[in-house]
C-alpha cells in the first residue's frame, strides 16, 4: 500500500529572500557555468547540494553541512508550522532545440505541470508498488547518501508518475488552485507561497493543509503504482539508507502520467574522437550490425529528428549513429520495447568498444548532438548516437510488466524541479 504523507517541509523565506536568488537548477544537470553563477549567491541551494566537479566527497560534505547551516541560520528558508502536502507547480516554455523535437499536435506555447508533493512512507511500501526504470551509477548513489545522511535532508522532490483514469487528483489541484490547464488558463487565484524564476522557468508552490482535504488525498492514492521519472539516483539512496535500517522517508512530487505538459525524451549520447575514433566506430558498427543503412552525409537536424519520429511510429528498434561525414541506422529486431533501443546500443558501446558510460556526454537533443560532433571536426572529431522517441506507457510496460530496467540515463523529463524551492527532513519528521 502506497503511504503518501503531508510533511512539514523547507522553503524560501519570501521575507527575508528573493526565491530568485536561491534557487538553481536540480543538482545533476547544473553545469559548471550554472554552479559559478548560482553558487556565488548567498544561501542559494548550490553551496549545498550539487558536488562541485573535482571536489573530495569530505570537503564536499563539509561544505554542504556549512552552508546549509548558515542558509538555515540566517532564515533564508523557513519550515512551515504544521504538516501538509504541497501543490508544486512549473510553468514553462521548452527550449526551441526541444520544441522541435515534440510532435505538432502537442506542441504549446506554454505549459503549466502540477505535481502534489509529499513524502514516502518506505515502511509501508509494497513489492511491486514502487518502481524505477533506468539503471544508476554506483558512485553517484553513494554521494546522494553520504549528503542525506550528512545534512539530514532530502533536497528536491523526486519526480514520480501515477496513473488515475478519471484524472481525480489533477481536477482536485485544478479546483485548488483556480485554474484550468485544458484552456490555457494558468493564473492561479491563490497566492502561492513561493514564486520563483530561474532560465526563463517560473516555480511555484503552495500548501494544502486542510486534514479533511489531506485525507481525502491520501485515499484516493492508496491503490496507486508509482513510476520514479526523474531523481533514480536520489530514491535508489534513499531505499538505500531504508534497507540498512535509517529512518527514511523520501521527498516526491506525484504528475499524473500522461500529462500533457510533462515532455518524454531520450538523452542521446555523444562519444569523443579522443576515446573511440569515428572511423572505429562506424567499422565496429559495421562489423556487428551487417545490415546497418547508410544514410548519407551528416544529416540535418531536421532530417535526423524525422528519421527518428518515422523509426518509432513504425517500431523499428535502433538508433542513429552520426560522424563528421557519415550517418548510419544501426537496426536492432522489431520491438515494441522502449528500451530495447538502449539495451541495443550500450550492448554495442560496452561490450564491443570497451566504453565505460561514464566516458559518454547525454545531450538533450539531436541539435545539441550533432552541435558537438560539427564542433569537434577540427580536432578528434566525435560520434553522436540519435535515440527514437519514448513514450510513458511503454516505460511503464517494461518497468512493472517486464521488470526490466533502461540503461543509465535513459529518459529525460521537463520540466525539472529545481533545488532551493523545497526540501524536507530525510526522516519525514525533523
Amino acid at each position: 500500500m502506497v503511504d503518501f504523507l503531508p510533511v512539514r517541509a523547507w522553503h524560501p523565506n519570501t521575507a527575508r529572500v528573493s526565491p530568485d536568488s536561491v534557487i538553481c537548477p536540480v543538482y545533476d544537470t547544473l553545469s559548471s557555468s550554472d554552479y559559478a553563477r548560482t553558487a556565488a549567491l548567498p544561501f542559494n541551494a548550490a553551496g549545498f547540494v550539487p558536488r562541485p566537479h573535482g571536489m573530495a566527497l569530505e570537503q564536499f560534505l563539509l561544505q554542504a553541512v556549512g552552508h546549509l547551516g548558515e542558509a538555515l541560520r540566517s532564515g533564508a528558508y523557513v519550515q512551515d508550522a504544521a504538516p501538509g502536502f504541497y501543490v508544486y507547480g512549473i510553468r514553462y516554455r521548452p527550449p526551441p532545440d526541444i520544441v522541435e523535437t515534440i510532435d505538432p499536435r502537442d506542441r504549446r506555447a506554454e505549459y503549466l505541470l502540477l505535481g502534489l508533493a509529499g513524502v514516502l512512507d518506505l515502511d509501508r511500501v509494497g513489492h511491486g508498488e514502487v518502481a524505477l526504470h533506468e539503471r544508476t551509477f554506483e558512485d553517484r548513489v553513494e554521494e546522494r547518501v553520504a549528503l542525506a545522511d550528512a545534512t539530514g535532508m532530502n533536497f528536491a522532490p523526486i519526480m514520480a508518475g501515477y496513473t488515475a483514469p478519471d484524472h481525480r487528483l489533477n481536477d482536485r489541484l485544478e479546483k485548488f488552485l483556480g485554474v484550468d490547464r485544458r484552456n490555457l488558463a494558468f493564473t492561479s487565484r491563490r497566492p502561492a507561497l513561493v514564486e520563483a524564476h530561474l532560465d526563463g522557468t517560473t516555480h511555484l508552490l503552495w500548501q494544502i493543509n486542510d486534514p479533511l482535504v489531506v485525507r481525502s488525498i491520501q485515499e484516493d492514492l492508496r491503490g496507486a503504482r508509482l513510476l520514479i521519472l526523474d531523481g533514480h539516483h536520489r530514491y535508489t539512496a534513499a531505499a538505500q539508507r531504508h534497507h540498512e535500517g535509517q529512518r527514511t522517508m523520501p521527498l516526491l512530487m506525484l504528475v499524473e502520467g500522461g500529462d500533457r505538459a510533462l515532455q518524454v525524451l531520450p538523452w542521446h549520447r555523444v562519444l569523443a574522437g579522443d576515446v573511440v575514433a569515428p572511423e572505429g566506430v562506424v567499422e565496429a558498427a559495421r562489423e556487428a550490425f551487417p545490415v546497418t543503412e547508410p544514410i548519407g552525409a551528416a544529416p540535418s537536424v531536421e532530417t535526423a529528428i524525422g528519421r527518428l519520429q518515422e523509426m518509432s511510429a513504425r517500431g523499428r528498434r535502433g538508433f542513429l549513429l552520426v560522424t563528421g561525414g557519415a550517418s548510419f541506422e544501426v537496426p536492432g529486431p522489431p520491438s515494441p520495447d522502449v528500451g530495447a533501443d538502449y539495451d541495443l546500443l550500450h550492448a554495442f558501446l560496452e561490450e564491443g568498444l570497451g566504453v565505460d558510460p561514464h566516458e559518454l556526454e547525454f545531450v538533450r537533443s539531436p541539435r545539441a548532438a550533432l552541435d558537438r560532433v560539427a564542433a569537434s571536426a577540427g580536432g578528434p572529431g566525435g560520434t553522436a548516437f540519435l535515440l527514437p522517441s519514448l513514450s510513458e506507457r511503454g516505460i511503464e510496460e517494461r518497468a512493472f510488466g517486464q521488470g526490466r530496467l533502461m540503461a543509465h540515463k535513459s529518459t529525460m523529463f521537463l520540466p525539472k524541479v529545481a533545488e532551493g524551492v523545497l526540501f524536507s527532513p530525510v526522516d519525514g519528521v525533523g
